[in-house]
Formats: C-alpha cells, sequence, structure tokens
C-alpha cells in the first residue's frame, strides 16, 4: 500500500471550457473531490477553428489544482476523412504538449484517470506501454444504451475494447450503463461509483413556504433526450386545472425557442422563469427554494441534479429510465412511464398534492451517504491503490 499522497492525471474528454462553460461539468465535480486527497492535475483537449497557430495552452488553478485547457486548430482540408485524420494526430500532440506542462509543474503521475472513453484515453494507452503507468476508466456516457444508439463504427468498438482491455478498471455511474457497455464486447473489471455532490453547498432550506407551489426544472433544453416538447404540453395541459404553482427553467438547448413559444402561446404564460445557463451557486438557490424537481428524459446513465436536488430535501418526479430507478423509491419522489405527455400531465398533478409528504432530512441523508465527496473520495481512492498494487 502507497502511504502517500497519489498524483492523479485527469484525462476527460468533457470539461468545462470557453466553448462550453458547463460541458462536463460533473467531472469537474470529481476532479475538485479528489484534489482534496490527492495531487491532482487536468489535461482537456478541445478544437479551436479561430486559432491563428496549431496549438495553444491555457493554464488555469482557479480549483486549487492546475488544469491544462489544450486548443488545437481544427482541420479544415476539405475531405471528411482528411480531416478526420490530421483532427486525431492534432489531438494527440495537444494531449502531449499538456502533458509536457503537467510533468514540469507536477511531476510523473501515479496513475491516470480518463473520463469517457475514446480519444482521451489515448495519452493513457501511451503512459501504459512507454512509462508502466496505470490507468482507470470512469463512464458516463449515454451513447453506449440501445435507447442513443450512438456508439457505432467498427474501428471505434475495437479502440474503445483495446482500452479496456488495457486498463486496470472501468467505473460507471449506474449498473444500467454497465451493463450497456458490455453488450458491446467491452471487457473489464467493473465497478460502480456515482456522481458526487457537494453536499456543503446543495442543502435543505428548512422554513421553505411557497405561495405558489415552486417547480423547478434543470437540465437541457432539447426535444431529444430530455422530452422538452412534452414537458411544456404537459405542463400547459396541468396549467389549465391548477392556478397554484409556477416552475423556474434552467437550462440551454437548440429547442429553446420552441419551449419558449410553447409557454407563452398555454396556460403558463406568466408562471414560469427561464433563466437559461447560471453558475452553480445560483443553481443551488433556486433548487433549494423548490418544492420538487422535474425531469423526464428518453434515456439517463444517472442524472446528477437528481441527486443535487436529494442533497437540498427536495423530491423528484422523473422518468423511470436507464440508471435512474436505481437511485429512486417512493421515498423519494414519483417514477413515471416515459414518453407520454398524458403520463406525465397527471404525475404532476399528484406531486402538486404529495410533494410535502416527503421527508427532508431522509432525502439528505441518503444524499450524503450515497453521493457526498467523503463516500466517493473513499472509493475512488480504494480503486487507485488496488490498481497500483496490482501493476507493481
Amino acid at each position: 500500500m502507497i502511504d502517500r499522497e497519489l498524483n492523479v492525471l485527469f484525462l476527460p474528454k468533457w470539461y468545462p471550457s470557453k466553448f462550453e462553460e458547463f460541458d462536463g461539468n460533473f467531472i469537474e465535480n470529481h476532479a475538485l473531490a479528489l484534489s482534496k486527497k490527492c495531487r491532482l492535475g487536468v489535461i482537456f483537449v478541445h478544437s479551436n477553428s479561430e486559432l491563428s497557430k496549431n496549438f495553444a495552452v491555457k493554464k488555469t488553478e482557479q480549483h486549487g489544482f492546475p488544469e491544462y485547457r489544450v486548443y488545437y486548430k481544427k482541420p479544415q482540408l476539405g475531405l471528411s476523412i482528411f480531416n478526420q485524420v490530421a483532427s486525431f494526430f492534432r489531438y494527440r500532440k495537444a494531449q502531449t504538449i499538456g502533458y509536457k506542462a503537467y510533468l514540469k509543474d507536477i511531476g510523473k503521475p501515479d496513475l491516470c484517470h480518463v473520463h469517457i472513453n475514446g480519444r482521451s484515453a489515448l495519452l493513457a494507452n501511451f503512459l501504459k506501454t512507454a512509462e508502466n503507468i496505470p490507468f482507470l476508466i470512469t463512464e458516463h456516457w449515454s451513447g453506449y444504451t440501445a435507447e442513443s444508439g450512438a456508439f457505432k463504427g467498427y474501428f471505434r468498438k475495437k479502440f474503445y475494447q483495446y482500452t479496456a482491455k488495457q486498463s486496470s478498471g472501468i467505473t460507471c455511474v449506474s449498473n444500467y450503463l454497465k451493463e450497456a457497455i458490455k453488450r458491446h464486447g467491452i471487457k473489464a473489471n467493473f465497478s460502480i461509483v456515482p456522481n458526487v455532490v457537494n453536499t456543503e453547498l446543495f442543502q435543505p432550506k428548512l422554513d421553505k413556504a411557497n405561495n405558489p407551489i415552486r417547480v423547478i426544472y434543470i437540465s437541457n433544453i432539447t426535444k431529444r433526450p430530455k422530452n422538452i416538447h412534452l414537458i411544456v404540453k404537459a405542463l400547459n395541459k396541468v396549467g389549465i386545472q391548477r392556478k397554484d404553482f409556477e416552475i423556474d427553467i434552467l437550462g440551454a438547448g437548440p429547442d429553446e425557442a420552441f419551449m419558449l413559444e410553447a409557454l407563452e402561446n398555454g396556460s403558463m404564460k406568466g408562471r414560469y422563469t427561464f433563466y437559461g445557463e447560471v453558475e452553480i451557486e445560483k443553481v443551488a438557490a433556486l433548487l433549494q427554494n423548490a418544492d420538487f424537481l422535474l425531469l423526464y428524459s428518453q434515456f439517463e446513465t444517472q442524472s446528477v441534479v437528481m441527486v443535487e436536488a436529494f442533497a437540498s430535501g427536495v423530491p423528484v418526479l422523473i422518468s423511470g429510465v436507464g440508471g435512474i430507478p436505481e437511485y429512486m423509491n417512493e421515498e423519494r419522489g414519483l417514477l413515471l412511464e416515459p414518453n407520454s405527455a398524458q403520463t406525465l400531465e397527471k404525475g404532476i398533478l399528484t406531486m402538486l398534492d404529495d410533494y410535502k409528504k416527503y421527508d427532508q432530512e431522509q432525502l439528505r441523508n441518503y444524499a450524503v451517504a450515497n453521493f457526498g465527496e467523503a463516500r466517493i473520495q473513499e472509493q475512488f481512492l480504494q480503486l487507485y491503490h488496488k490498481a497500483l498494487e496490482e501493476h507493481a
């Protein structure tokens, strides 16, 4: 057993950047939690068509650990296949540039932690072969699931299978996701480690007495997979029957205009507030003041915002898809059959009557015990040490 602080290199496919401020923020949350127990750094690579040179590195330490965002000039070579090949090699070189900066600042890592298999694992594979550094993979991606169907391509599948075999293991945020990955012939030592929630930030509001009742939606504004078209249809139906509730909507996406037009032209006109994308502190404050959270996705691996609601003592109305039933029961909210505006309408009406029956303290305790930083740190540190011991 290594008895010193580990040096861990995060290699995420998604991570907050100037292009997507909140993309992969659940991976950032893992980094924040583990940085309190490890010497940690992050190398994130993204294309940038506006670069005047081929590569640019931006280093930040706003969270107390170094984050290297390495941008490469997006190839524009005419034929798609040429762009794909050039992009592959530029991505790999960008990782190398980031790694050289990492070595200078932190030193050789004990272990790499890849978040989402794929190109982000290129450096990890190389370091495993060249420097005998083991790596772990954490999977969040819903593309493996049959409902999504996004995991395609012979060579892609072969590379993912190879990387999984080279890894010390794969952690998944739900058993549902684990089984979806295995169906693609990907073999590894699997573990279930859910997303982490900052239970210091997300806390219950004990003296809540909303009038009208406050519903909250926090997610992408998309018809697929978030079913925003069914949500607004159900809300407008319920809005005719009940005048005692309003909804706060947080998020962004390609179907914003559709959503806003549908709400403006229906019974919810004047009874919703659309915030767009907001900082995490604002999310926590609005969620804390909500009476229940509404989500109705077509598929989910494990909803982060659902767990944040639990930590805030807020019950959840959600579709029982993917990994959601693994973390939901009748004490935490209401599970619905998916993809039916009529079913969602009935669910909203039920929650408007029943939201007070849920125990804030019980919701909170469940979140702390299963998704709090201490629990996630413990699970990952055990896996880190196991990987190093088996690789020694």
